[in-house]
């Protein structure tokens, strides 16, 4: 049923845009809660927000199986993604819980899970440059397109919204989106690995 499902997606997203909101992170980056860093087993991967204008309409999905896959190579963290969070959001089929702080400790609790990622594209663009070659016989002139894209990735808490990590990433790519969104969110993980690592020697 079309209807339902797009009911869940919006209830997951409002909870998401919320948990930016609680969480913030403005120009600083880092570990904010290392304890809860280290003890969290499972996480669960909120639906990511996407990106202003045309282009970004489809940013965040991209971004959030992204996030999936980079949290899943760390090997650290049972990975949850928001499958089972949107199931559990419902009651029955078709109706709609409102989304609160309490319903969001509960799931997490229910589900068995630490800490609620999210992430937001924060630049999603492309420019274009002219460039042109000259030989002896003639010449001939090209465009070069490059991928812009800047994100935020944060962890929190689920009972309270406290933020635990945010890193910040940026990446491009002549290739397309995805590689550039691949390359920023990999940067938006790195003081996240480097945390991990000390964690194990």
């Amino acid at each position: 049923m079309p209807g339902v499902g797009s009911g869940r997606c919006k209830l997951l997203l409002s909870a998401a845009a919320g948990l930016l909101f609680l969480a913030g992170c403005g120009p600083k980056s880092g570990i904010f809660d290392g304890g809860a860093l280290s003890a969290a087993k499972r996480v669960a991967v909120m639906p990511a927000a996407g990106a202003p204008g045309a282009d970004g309409v489809d940013a965040g999905r991209m971004e959030a199986g992204l996030l999936l896959t980079s949290l899943a190579n760390l090997n650290r963290f049972q990975v949850e993604g928001p499958g089972r969070l949107r199931k559990a959001a419902t009651s029955q089929p078709g109706q709609k819980l409102p989304w609160s702080a309490a319903l969001q400790a509960d799931l997490a609790r229910e589900l068995g899970i630490d800490l609620l990622v999210v992430a937001e594209v924060t630049d999603y663009r492309f420019t274009k440059e002219w460039k042109s070659a000259s030989w002896y016989f003639g010449s001939s002139t090209w465009t070069e397109t490059t991928y812009w894209v800047a994100l935020n990735v944060r962890f929190v808490k689920p009972d309270d919204g406290k933020l635990v990590y945010c890193g910040s990433g940026a990446g491009s790519s002549k290739e397309g989106y995805g590689p550039a969104t691949a390359v920023a969110t990999e940067a938006a993980m790195e003081e996240l690995r480097e945390f991990l690592a000390r964690q194990k020697r």
